[in-house]
């Protein structure tokens, strides 16, 4: 997949939390200047993340449409719904663990070469007394 269009899709993943954000916000009637300063010092580092984090995970297309889908999900609910903000917060970390679990690096080969059997420790020249 496309690392700008990956990138897009983590910066959108951490937009779904900040709008979810504004709504709580919003909804408790705390629009202050200290409080927009405090969203914006919390949600911008978190948008930048989930965006390098997909940029550099392995995204397959199915997994990249999951994604997309959860995040316009969680769009539509924080705008339509009561739970709205709820809703944003919990598709976009659904989402975020989407693509975090594909940013995991790949297991290493295992097999009997990694492991030394005592037998073998007991052959040495050096272990001989």
């Amino acid at each position: 997949m496309d690392k700008n269009l990956l990138t897009g899709l983590g910066a959108l993943t951490g937009l779904v939390s900040m709008a979810g954000m504004i709504r709580l916000i919003e909804g408790a009637g705390l629009t202050s200047a200290f409080s927009w300063v405090f969203l914006l010092l919390a949600m911008v580092p978190w948008i930048v993340y989930a965006a390098w984090r997909a940029r550099h995970g392995t995204l397959s297309r199915p997994a990249a449409l999951a994604v997309l889908g959860i995040d316009v999900l969680g769009f539509i609910g924080v705008w339509l719904f009561t739970l709205g903000p709820v809703i944003a917060l919990a598709a976009s970390l659904v989402a975020f663990a989407i693509i975090w679990v594909h940013d995991w690096p790949q297991r290493r080969a295992r097999g009997e070469d990694v492991f030394v059997r005592i037998e073998e420790l007991a052959d040495t020249p050096e272990h001989v007394s």
